[in-house]
């Protein structure tokens, strides 16, 4: 009884002990798990990443645009020398600041421009007036945070005489590329089902006509 009772644990424990395949082939199913993992969350940060540069690059030419283009209307309208005369220096400046502020109106009828804010070259706000919103007040009364682009103004000494900011509605910048984005998403969607089915009936086919052909290469090996 004893010794039957000893052969049946040797036996048991024989079948139980792991080969080095078995060994090999958990230790290579454990490290393909860990690359999935790894890549599920590379592919996270690439996409969080691709989101970033993705805004960046569609509102970045926009925006710059529209900031180098009007640093160089404005340029001329504050680029004057003042007159020594108190009351000179206050018309001149009451001017100044009406062609600031038309010019400033103008640009702003563009639907995808929210705000604009000149300053000087010691960061003082000049115009337009009254003062444009800040941009935490632009960021608290949009969906989408809004884009702020900063150009120098220089003369034609290019001396650095102010600072004009632009601040760009991001929701209208991206709506026809956002639009563009779905339709191609929606195409993807489409080809990946396609792709699917067909590769569902062509695994259907190989599965059905595999007996045929076996059976050919059979009469063939046979003949």
């Amino acid at each position: 009884m004893l010794a039957k009772a000893e052969t049946n644990l040797l036996t048991s424990s024989a079948s139980h002990s792991h080969s080095l395949y078995t060994v090999v082939k958990r230790l290579v199913h454990t490290v393909l798990a860990s690359l999935v993992v790894g890549l599920l969350i590379a592919l996270l940060l690439m996409l969080q990443r691709y989101q970033e540069e993705w805004l960046l690059a569609q509102t970045e030419y926009a925006g710059s645009s529209a900031a180098r283009q009007y640093a160089k209307l404005v340029s001329p309208i504050i680029d004057t020398t003042g007159n020594a005369n108190s009351d000179a220096n206050s018309i001149n400046d009451a001017t100044r600041a009406l062609a600031l502020k038309s010019t400033a109106t103008v640009l702003t009828q563009e639907p995808h421009i929210l705000g604009i804010a000149i300053f000087d070259e010691k960061g003082q706000y000049i115009a337009p007036l009254p003062k444009t919103e800040s941009v935490v007040t632009l960021s608290q009364s949009q969906d989408v945070r809004p884009l702020t682009f900063v150009e120098p103004i220089v003369n034609n000494s290019d001396n650095v005489i102010g600072y004009v900011h632009i601040h760009m509605n991001t929701k209208v910048i991206l709506e026809d590329p956002l639009a563009l984005r779905a339709q191609l998403l929606l195409i993807g969607i489409i080809v990946l089902f396609l792709a699917l089915v067909i590769g569902i009936y062509l695994t259907r086919g190989f599965y059905k006509f595999r007996p045929w052909v076996i059976n050919k290469f059979a009469q063939l090996g046979n003949d």
